[in-house]
Formats: C-alpha cells, sequence, structure tokens
C-alpha cells in the first residue's frame, strides 16, 4: 500500500533529489573498478604437459591443497584469469574445484594450461 503525502503536510522540505544517488555511484565505481582488473590482459604461463598437471593435481587432491589453473582455449589465444580453489574430484574428463566463495566448478581437463600449488598463508 502506497501512503502519498500531499507536499504541505512535509515534515521537512525536500528537494526531490535522489537520496541514495551517493551509495548508487559507488556501487557502480566499485563494479568498474573491478571489471578493469578482470579484463586486463592475462599473460601466458609456462604450458605445462598432460602428465605434469595430472601429478599436481593429484597431489593437490590427496593432501587438501589450493591450485590455480589456468585455463586456454582451443579456438583462439584468450586466456582467461586464473581460477583458483581446493581440488575436491574428477570424473571422465571433468576436474572440480571448490572455489573461495565456496562455489563448484568444473573444469574439462584438457583445457588446462598450466596448475601451480599455491601458498596455503595466502
Amino acid at each position: 500500500m502506497e501512503n502519498n503525502v500531499p507536499r504541505e503536510k512535509w515534515l521537512y522540505p525536500d528537494r526531490c533529489m535522489k537520496k541514495w544517488l551517493g551509495w548508487i555511484l559507488s556501487d557502480h565505481s566499485a563494479y568498474m573498478e573491478e571489471a578493469a582488473i578482470s579484463e586486463q590482459p592475462v599473460l601466458p604461463k609456462p604450458e605445462q604437459t598432460q602428465e605434469t598437471i595430472n601429478g599436481v593435481l593429484e597431489d593437490a587432491w590427496q593432501n587438501s591443497k589450493i591450485v590455480a589453473v589456468q585455463i586456454g582455449t582451443p579456438y583462439d589465444d584468450l586466456l582467461l584469469p586464473d581460477i583458483e580453489g581446493a581440488v575436491i574430484g574428477h570424473w571422465d574428463d571433468q576436474v572440480y574445484l571448490q572455489l573461495k566463495t565456496g562455489e563448484m566448478k568444473s573444469i574439462n581437463a584438457a583445457e588446462i594450461r598450466n596448475v601451480q600449488l599455491l601458498n596455503p598463508d595466502r
């Protein structure tokens, strides 16, 4: 239910300005800064062999370590930012990571370009 009070009965002189404009602007600025960081070019790490990738992932899975995975798409040279998380399993050609946000992410093993163990103190 909407309560429309006539202007002459207002308790203070409202200039009908957007009251939350500062908050909206700060949220937009934070979003733009995050987008600028995520759009920075990613430097390619040395491409590892499948055996090396499997060994690092197996070690991370058995010892509950955090890894950074760089994915390279086979059809173009676009490199995405590293995906950081704990290896929680694998099935067929999929590797499953639990991200820092708590989400689960599946990665196609054939697209993995580089895997590195991260420092657990980070």
